[in-house]
């Protein structure tokens, strides 16, 4: 067997009495609990006085100060900067420069030493070792003042320990980032009203977070169901069949969305989505299904307010901030790449005549009237706008060419023209139109009202009651301010 020196085997049993201390670091502990832990330890096993471990900043060129061993803290009273310039460092530093173990057993004699502080530790003995992951040097670690001189297995034991605590730092820092996640999700959670779930079909077992608590305002944070009976406890009755029925769909990947009614325990009712996926289990060969519940309320609210301010009160069709929306949007949605839009500017003739002779209230009565004809006009994913006063625009999609456009402003004109009763009168009025037709490219629609503006003012001049059609330049500049729609 080979001969192993007692002086080897005393090294030996200090690195394992060393890993064994680091070993002992709970997951409770902060990254300065850690360091100084891993302090401590270094100077330990080295049978050093004095130990330190600091910081190599991402630029390499900046040292940040992390701590002492609590023995060195002891006999230490000096003042440092909490970030340290590389080149300002002593020759402790030289870790850094050589990028390698440096010892000084005769640290008095060395040469380029620049002295201590005032307050700090004699040093009569130095060793430093640095620590690299990744191509880096992450940390200094130093110990100081062992009464023997420092060798091969003192820097292999600083290396073994440095080594370790890197890692254990880096496990830290994991757990600080997913602990941070995790905050934030339950934040993001709370502000959108979200509770998580997840339901055992097979052993009738649910688990909600706390955030179900507050959503239902039970009166403790426990009170959460555990069972699917529990669970509709807090679901409108009228809703349990179909909840019931959905989560027999036991295929996996299956995914399901309801709008449920859900019961506070307070007695309030509220609308909620509920959303789930079935997952297979990690054991077995059943299933589970994962979950969220949103409470719908202000996501509702702030949709009929959307909606109230986007919607023209006297015809009840999109108003001209709807428009304004989708300017902004910039396209017109299409079913394929190859689809075009068109925009048919109306505005109707003989309106002011109907306004004067029989009173503002009769006009009104005109404008709703139009509003449902041109309702009835378009298809389902069509647009019908009142921009105001007696104007009102069509955006209409999935056209081929101009022909679908042409066709439906001569149904415009038509039905403008038909005879309207107001009362014991019958009026009429008429519609011009300015078209701009966009096939092919990706037009802005901003840039097709600017076109169509101009083909009504056309239209107009041509005596009313009829259309002008013009096609988009595709090359033509985009972006400007909208003509022709009130601000």
């Amino acid at each position: 067997m080979p001969h192993t020196s007692p002086d080897s085997n005393a090294h030996t049993l200090r690195q394992l009495e060393a890993l064994a201390a680091l070993a002992e670091i709970g997951p409770e502990q902060t990254e300065r609990d850690i360091i100084q832990v891993g302090a401590d330890v270094a100077q330990r096993a080295t049978d050093s006085q004095v130990a330190y471990l600091h910081f190599l900043n991402e630029d390499e060129e900046t040292i940040e100060l992390g701590t002492w061993s609590h023995d060195t803290l002891t006999h230490c009273s000096a003042v440092h900067d909490r970030h340290y310039p590389v080149s300002a460092a002593g020759i402790w530093a030289d870790t850094v420069r050589l990028r390698r173990p440096v010892s000084h057993n005769e640290y008095a004699s060395v040469v380029g030493r620049r002295g201590l502080p005032t307050g700090h530790s004699p040093l009569s003995r130095h060793l430093g070792v640095p620590i690299e992951h990744d191509g880096r040097i992450r940390l200094l670690f130093g110990v100081g003042n062992k009464v023997a001189p420092y060798d091969e297995d003192d820097v292999r034991t600083l290396e073994v320990v440095g080594r370790r605590l890197w890692s254990l730092l880096l496990g830290r820092r994991e757990v600080e980032r997913l602990l941070d996640l995790e905050r934030r999700f339950e934040h993001v959670k709370s502000l959108a009203a979200v509770c998580a779930w997840e339901y055992d079909p097979s052993e009738d077992r649910m688990i909600c977070d706390g955030a179900f608590a507050t959503m239902f305002e039970t009166p403790h944070v426990g009170d959460v169901p555990r069972t699917l009976a529990q669970f509709l406890q807090f679901v409108d009755p009228r809703d349990h069949e179909r909840v019931q029925n959905a989560l027999r769909r036991d295929l996996v990947g299956t995914r399901v969305g309801l709008r449920i009614g859900g019961v506070r325990a307070t007695g309030g009712s509220f609308i909620a989505e509920l959303k789930w996926e079935v997952r297979p289990r990690e054991l077995g060969d059943e299933v589970v299904v994962v979950g969220m519940l949103q409470d719908l309320t202000e996501r509702l609210r702030l949709e009929v307010l959307r909606h109230d301010a986007e919607t023209d009160v006297l015809t009840g069709l999109p108003n001209r901030r709807r428009l304004r929306s989708l300017l902004k949007d910039g396209q017109v949605e299409r079913r394929n790449a190859s689809d075009g839009y068109a925009f048919l500017y109306i505005d109707l003739d003989h309106f002011k005549p109907v306004n004067d002779t029989h009173g503002h209230a009769a006009g009104d009565e005109v404008l709703q009237v139009i509003a449902r004809r041109l309702q009835g006009l378009v298809r389902r994913d069509d647009i019908v706008v009142r921009l105001g006063g007696d104007e009102f625009a069509i955006v209409q999609s999935g056209i081929a060419g101009a022909a679908g456009a042409e066709t439906l402003a001569a149904r415009v004109i038509d039905l403008a023209s038909q005879p309207i009763t107001i009362g014991a009168h019958t009026v009429r009025v008429g519609a011009s139109i300015g078209i701009a037709v966009c096939v092919g490219g990706s037009t802005p629609l901003v840039h097709a009202l600017q076109v169509a503006d101009r083909a009504l003012y056309r239209a107009k001049g041509a005596g009313g009651g009829c259309f002008e059609l013009t096609h988009v330049d595709e090359a033509a500049p985009n972006g400007q301010e909208p003509a022709g729609v009130p601000a």
